[in-house]
């Protein structure tokens, strides 16, 4: 269940690197900034968690449900964000629309982060809980834009980025729909 989760995880963090590199450089750090304070913000909210509370709520049903409507609406707002950019109307409303969907980071990229972290001071044990958030909150001010400069150079057909972002919400949506069930069977016969 938990390896289902961090693959989650990973496609939803490749996902927002990919959308980044929609943006004008300024932007992308900007919306880096952002994930970067929070992380630092939810610092002190992470040291409170222990490794046994967050196994708790990944084999939670009723938690996992709940998550499984963010998961649903983040995916139908990135997908959403691909069919909009490919547009190409000139209309103010669809602008306004594509620009709202491309600087809209997504519901789980915060929790993903929240789970970075804690891993993280897990991991670092003895050194200091805001020594541990600020750098990675450094970390992913600096890295996240860069990552996403490389994945321009690595993709530069704007369409295939676009498919892509597509393609790993897709995969994001069925993974969730796995995460959910929890192997519990759905259908009695």
């Amino acid at each position: 269940m938990e390896t289902i989760v961090i693959l989650i995880m990973l496609l939803v963090g490749l996902s927002f690197l990919l959308k980044l590199t929609f943006m004008k450089p300024a932007a992308a750090v900007a919306e880096a900034v952002i994930l970067a304070a929070a992380a630092v913000m939810m610092t002190d909210v992470a040291a409170m968690q222990s490794k046994t509370q967050i196994a708790g709520w990944l084999r939670s049903p009723e938690l996992m449900l709940d998550v499984a409507v963010i998961l649903t609406i983040d995916v139908a707002v990135q997908i959403a964000f691909c069919f909009a950019a490919d547009s190409n109307s000139r209309r103010l409303s669809e602008r306004i629309l594509r620009s709202a969907l491309l600087y809209f980071p997504g519901l789980l990229i915060f929790p993903t982060m929240f789970y970075l972290l804690t891993a993280m001071l897990f991991s670092f044990t003895g050194a200091d809980f805001s020594t541990i958030g600020y750098g990675l909150g450094a970390v992913i001010a600096v890295a996240s834009p860069t990552l996403a400069l490389g994945l321009k150079a690595l993709l530069p057909d704007r369409f295939s980025r676009l498919e892509l972002i597509f393609y790993l919400n897709c995969i994001v949506a069925m993974l969730g729909v796995v995460a959910t069930v929890n192997g519990r069977p759905q259908v009695v016969l």
